[in-house]
């Protein structure tokens, strides 16, 4: 059992009542590293997120499901490319971020933080599924372009079909990934940051609003976004507190 483990459980008779000791006092050199090591992922991943949603607003990229997508796919493909790789990097960096937050936590809740992290895990795994849609809008651009421009509409309804499969994956994600925020953030409030704690829990609660109004409607729309920067703001706030309480 490490330190961090040691100092959890600790606690000093104060009245007839255990008080619970400082869960963050006596880090050992194992704790700072995973510590550190929540941070850097947390704060990384949320900065390359941050820089996908920039990129694509620098450069004006169409909405995927949109004709001109498949019209200007040949001269903004490595743009899509760039965008897509960005956006998996960011997710994958969520995804470990969220294990090592689960290996911190797995002593002073260890109910919550499992179950946080297993939501967590599926959310990821859902975005991540949809993450490189380059690959599928390639052969549907070539389909579009040598297509007589009668067919072009066919080929347009196909193509936002199978947009819609690519939505309902999105939505999805971004149903869980908030849900694990508010989980994480109870597990939090226990001891460990409660001023972080309650931040997640209000900024994952807005986030599952938004998504469920976007369920209940039927239409995904850019309540989505809610839930993904309210995830983003929780990892980019939890990263630079763990590297700050890793220099402790």
């Amino acid at each position: 059992m490490n330190d961090l483990d040691t100092t959890r459980q600790a606690g000093n008779q104060a009245g007839g009542h255990i008080v619970p000791a400082d869960p963050l006092r006596s880090l050992g050199p194992a704790d700072r590293r995973l510590l550190r090591g929540a941070g850097l992922t947390g704060t990384v991943g949320s900065l390359l997120m941050l820089a996908t949603f920039v990129f694509v607003g620098a450069l004006g990229l169409p909405d995927p499901s949109a004709p001109e997508t498949l019209l200007r796919f040949p001269e903004i493909q490595y743009a899509r490319a760039a965008e897509h790789l960005l956006y998996l990097a960011a997710l994958v960096l969520w995804a470990v971020h969220l294990e090592l937050l689960h290996r911190v936590l797995r002593v002073t809740a260890p109910v919550l933080s499992t179950a946080a992290r297993t939501v967590g895990s599926l959310g990821s795994a859902v975005l991540t599924a949809n993450a490189v849609l380059n690959i599928a809008t390639a052969p549907m651009s070539r389909a579009y372009q040598q297509a007589a421009e009668v067919d072009r509409p066919v080929v347009v309804l196909a193509w936002q079909a199978a947009q819609g499969v690519m939505d309902a994956l999105l939505v999805t994600g971004a149903l869980l990934l908030p849900v694990a925020v508010v989980l994480f953030g109870i597990a939090l409030c226990r001891g460990l940051s409660p001023v972080l704690g309650r931040g997640a829990v209000v900024v994952g609660t807005a986030g599952t609003a938004a998504v469920v109004v976007v369920i209940a409607t039927s239409s995904p729309s850019t309540l989505v976004a809610v839930s993904i920067l309210g995830t983003l703001t929780f990892h980019l706030a939890a990263g630079i507190r763990w590297i700050r309480l890793s220099r402790r």
